[in-house]
């Protein structure tokens, strides 16, 4: 009867011990999905709020080009550079050459 007590307490403790490695390892990954997931999701608000900044840039570039290229700025800038100066009429003579 010694022996089947043995053979029994061996297998329980057999049995105990990885039941316990199963639930410790499912409980190690649970929280390391976890950990992950809320890392991953920290990134994503951090890129979202990258972009954000960079639409806000690109208006702020977009909105000076429209300006330096405007006929106003152009004018304003070169209004003391350049003087305008009237055509002088062309007189083309044409001769009929036969």
């Amino acid at each position: 009867m010694s022996k089947i007590k043995k053979r029994n307490s061996l297998s329980d403790f057999i049995f105990y011990t990885i039941t316990v490695i199963i639930i410790a390892t499912i409980f190690i990954l649970q929280i390391s999905i976890k950990n992950e997931s809320i890392k991953t999701q920290m990134e994503i608000e951090k890129l979202n709020n990258i972009y954000i900044s960079n639409i806000d840039i690109v208006k702020e570039l977009q909105s000076s080009r429209n300006y330096f290229t405007s006929y106003e700025y152009i004018t304003n800038s070169l209004s003391n550079k350049m003087i305008a100066a009237t055509p002088e009429t062309l007189v083309i003579n044409i001769e009929n050459i036969k």
